[in-house]
């Protein structure tokens, strides 16, 4: 599938489109310093996890305190995480026009999170499922309408 179409760079991907990427992201009445830490504190309704999670002092960090309460997680979040970062990044890109504009200029190039996560990206084997590119691809489409 990806191989054989134009993808958009990686260094681009990084810096507007990861949720890793230097954009706070206003969601459900709190501020985040990205949107790494945004997903994070969605898998948990215990507010010292989430205090945890919040003033990580990097999206590395809140992964990290997530993954060492991840027992704790609400029991449904699997089901949901794909519709939670959906939500995310459309905050994200709802609230920063360079988003908004590396979007728009993104062409029908095909979005990839080139990483070896086979369920974000697209995994060691270039086989994964990319959740993330397709979540921005959907709202690429949404912004053209």
């Amino acid at each position: 599938m990806v191989h054989s179409q134009k993808i958009f760079p990686l260094d681009l991907f990084e810096r507007f489109f990861s949720p890793l990427s230097a954009h706070m992201v206003e969601y459900k009445e709190m501020l985040y310093a990205t949107a790494e830490h945004a997903y994070h504190c969605q898998r948990y309704t215990d507010p010292t996890i989430r205090k945890e999670i919040e003033t990580a002092r990097s999206p590395q960090k809140a992964w990290e305190a997530s993954q060492k309460h991840k027992s704790q997680q609400l029991p449904d979040f699997n089901d949901r995480k794909v519709a939670v970062m959906e939500d995310i990044f459309r905050a994200k890109l709802a609230q920063h026009e360079d988003v908004k504009e590396a979007l728009k200029n993104s062409g029908d190039e095909v979005i990839v999170k080139n990483y070896p996560d086979p369920f974000w990206g697209i995994g060691k084997d270039g086989d994964g499922k990319n959740e993330m590119g397709k979540i921005w691809m959907k709202l690429r489409e949404e912004l053209k309408r």
